[in-house]
């Protein structure tokens, strides 16, 4: 499934579009979004308009993004106008307080 990723820096705006299945094939795009532009970033649109089914793993991938976005500041807004889509959006935006990978890392580290 392809994911188109736009950042607008004047805007401090990440905009990522999904296409197709939301799945497990965008694991690599997702894991590396964050890590380039979080210094700079204040919100991210996540637009599911155009994604025709959902899985757990895509719905995973989308939740610990979200997490990691929460943790540096920024504002997650997901678009989704499917039944299946809007079902999920509470899993995918999540609770900001649950741990990132991040904080996963550092504990299984010390």
């Amino acid at each position: 499934m392809p994911m188109n990723v736009s950042f607008v820096p004047e805007e401090a705006l990440l905009d990522l579009s999904f296409d197709g299945n939301l799945d497990l094939t965008v694991t690599h795009a997702v894991c590396g979004v964050v890590p380039q532009l979080q210094s700079r970033l204040k919100t991210c649109i996540m637009d599911l308009t155009r994604v025709d089914r959902v899985f757990d793993s895509g719905i995973a991938l989308l939740r610990m993004l979200s997490r990691d976005l929460h943790q540096v500041g920024a504002t997650v807004v997901v678009l989704g106008d499917q039944p299946e889509v809007r079902r999920q959006l509470s899993l995918i935006q999540g609770d900001a307080s649950y741990p990132s990978r991040r904080h996963l890392a550092a504990a299984g580290a010390a």
